[in-house]
């Protein structure tokens, strides 16, 4: 069982009511002032190896409330791909945002989506995108502890053919990092720039599904995550 299955989906009454208040205060702040909120439309793809962490940066996004998944057969994709749609709200616009969950790269032959086939399901996702709504934003998921060749390769797997969609990353695992989950960066940030890896933005980040006896920090670095990950995407 993964850590976070073992964990189970909890509800933690300081973090999870902190945000549902901001999820719901900002959804219906101008609708109860008479302002007409401006909406728009972003695709988000989501890749990384398998172990990341894509599906729980999805759950952080959506605050813990996991919104439905939307059926792939639209895109022509296979069910290794899920695709969520939910709305980021800010103090004057609504960003309804398609979040496209991708098969983890870099898995053998016996993995659950072996390596070849991750890549061709991957690319066709890419290709119907490219031809209907587009591409808005990539966020490459990496664990911390990830090895620095894989990091690479599978940046350039993506910006090699699609240069104009800019790249965030998401680093997870970072919640026992200190003095504080930014220091990761700090630390890493001359790897990226040997290795021609430039970003339009990045999160440090834990991901970790609360329990209700974790302690107050752990909290506060989740909520400080939720927050970053949605910054980096409006």
């Amino acid at each position: 069982m993964s850590l976070y299955a073992e964990r189970g989906l909890s509800t933690v009454g300081g973090v999870w009511l902190f945000l549902s208040i901001k999820l719901t205060l900002n959804q219906n702040h101008y609708a109860a002032t008479g302002v007409k909120e401006t909406s728009h439309h972003c695709n988000v793809v989501i890749f990384g190896e398998t172990g990341a962490g894509k599906s729980s940066v999805v759950n952080l996004i959506t605050g813990g409330r996991v919104p439905q998944a939307v059926s792939p057969d639209a895109l022509g994709c296979t069910a290794e791909i899920t695709v969520y749609d939910h709305d980021i709200s800010s103090e004057k616009k609504v960003l309804k945002v398609k979040l496209f969950d991708t098969p983890g790269l870099g898995e053998g032959s016996e993995g659950t989506v072996p390596a070849d086939e991750a890549q061709r399901i991957l690319k066709k996702l890419l290709q119907k995108l490219k031809e209907q709504d587009g591409i808005h934003l990539f966020v490459y998921c990496v664990r911390a502890t990830r090895k620095a060749s894989a990091l690479s390769r599978n940046y350039n797997l993506f910006h090699s053919k699609f240069k104009e969609v800019p790249i965030v990353l998401v680093v997870t695992g970072l919640e026992n990092q200190e003095p504080r989950m930014e220091h990761w960066w700090t630390t890493n940030e001359n790897f990226f720039s040997e290795q021609r890896m430039t970003f339009a933005g990045h999160a440090c980040i834990t991901a970790l599904i609360l329990r209700d006896d974790d302690s107050e920090k752990l909290k506060e670095r989740y909520s400080q995550s939720h927050i970053t990950v949605c910054e980096l995407i409006e």
